[in-house]
């Protein structure tokens, strides 16, 4: 290849992949809103937290089923064409709500129903994006973790700066109109899609050759030791963190006079340490392997759950969530760049849908049952568990890098 037509493919590449973060950053922020905006939203509707918490359920049980059963169909379908289907679908679906609410239709039921659908686009939606890199800016595991890198922080900004505008609009505005919102950023970012993600590079079509199966990609994370034992880390880690999560309104309440702010402080101390380990992921891969980069950071983040089990002041406690956050973003990436490439191509979306929907599943159960267990058990006890299960994703991590090379299956 001339140095013309590699100057030339290294700009369309580019050009892509501002069009990938800036149709997720848009879409995120939207889905940000929302996290805000749907429970409020049915609390107006019918003052019942009991109706709030089955309409997540319902969103949460369609990512656990779509995710899973919905592999081989992503795999027919191919990554490219899956987002484009996600946006176009979601925003009609999420607008249909407050055009409800506005005409007085909207009940418990139709909510419901609703956010069953836009729950079934979640999972493949993630692992469509994940899929979608490697077919942007190439199979180098340095310039895919830097990418990845890249898209992880324009998700985790809007994390940080949804909610808190949320919360200001629903004040100004009411919820109805910040759904309306989420709507509006679901089909700007199809259109940013549809527009500009090209359909000509190799492998964003569907894939033709081969019988795509929910079988098939669960088979492929089982085949490779790498892939499956970091699958499986993913899964147990993503438990945590949601545990975790859960558990900061009951410390506010517990050791802080039920203060809500401590919480927010606490969750805001983690994204920011999440964003700026994902920002240091470039510098890093200067000097560390996407692997070792991995590996380490999943190892150090074993051990900053451990200093959970001592006696900490809130303070303390905001600080072990920096670390914790900053260890899982300089990780991320990296793990999401490694894993992908040892996926041949024509396996890649499948498998990862599956593995995407059994990670989001672990959460949610992860977020269920930590209130309850913190009731019954007390949060020092909630600790040592979350703390032997950090303990044990990273030891898998660790076994799965140890996988000879050879492993890799060719697709």
């Amino acid at each position: 290849m001339s140095s013309l037509e590699d100057s030339s493919l290294r700009l369309k590449r580019q050009r892509t992949l501002r069009v990938l973060l800036t149709a997720e950053f848009m879409s995120m922020l939207g889905t940000q809103l929302s996290a805000v905006g749907m429970p409020w939203l049915v609390l107006q509707l019918t003052g019942s937290s009991r109706d709030m918490g089955l309409v997540m359920a319902a969103q949460l049980a369609a990512i656990a089923v779509f995710g899973v059963f919905g592999a081989s169909l992503v795999g027919r379908m191919g990554p490219r064409r899956v987002m484009l289907v996600g946006d176009t679908v979601r925003g009609p679906l999420v607008a249909l709500l407050p055009l409800l609410y506005y005409l007085g239709w909207l009940n418990i039921g139709v909510f419901i129903v609703v956010m069953f659908a836009v729950g079934a686009f979640y999972a493949p939606y993630l692992a469509s994006q994940q899929s979608i890199l490697p077919l942007v800016v190439g199979e180098d595991e340095a310039l895919l973790s830097r990418a990845t890198a890249t898209l992880q922080t324009a998700t985790r900004l809007s994390v940080l700066i949804g909610p808190l505008l949320s919360g200001v609009l629903i004040t100004a505005l009411g919820a109805p109109v910040v759904l309306m919102l989420d709507a509006a950023s679901f089909v700007a970012s199809a259109v940013l899609l549809r527009l500009y993600l090209p359909r000509t590079e190799p492998g964003m079509e569907p894939v033709k050759a081969g019988r795509q199966s929910v079988g098939a990609g669960a088979r492929m994370l089982l085949s490779d030791r790498l892939v499956g034992s970091w699958s499986l880390g993913l899964v147990i880690g993503e438990m945590v963190w949601q545990a975790l999560f859960a558990l900061l309104p009951v410390i506010a309440l517990t050791q802080q006079h039920g203060s809500p702010m401590v919480a927010g402080v606490l969750l805001a101390m983690f994204g920011g340490g999440a964003v700026t380990g994902t920002l240091l992921v470039g510098l890093l891969l200067r000097r560390v392997p996407a692997l070792t980069l991995a590996v380490a950071g999943r190892v150090a983040l074993g051990l900053a759950f451990v200093m959970l089990l001592l006696p900490l002041s809130i303070e303390a406690l905001a600080g072990c969530l920096l670390l914790a956050g900053l260890l899982n973003g300089v990780s991320s990436a990296p793990i999401a760049a490694v894993r992908a490439l040892r996926i041949p191509p024509a396996k890649r979306t499948e498998s990862l849908t599956v593995a995407t929907a059994l990670a989001l599943a672990a959460g949610a159960l992860g977020w269920a049952l930590a209130g309850t267990a913190a009731q019954s058990a007390g949060l020092p006890a909630i600790f040592h568990a979350l703390a032997v299960l950090q303990v044990m994703a990273a030891a898998l991590f660790v076994f799965g890098a140890r996988a000879p090379a050879q492993e890799t299956q060719k697709g």
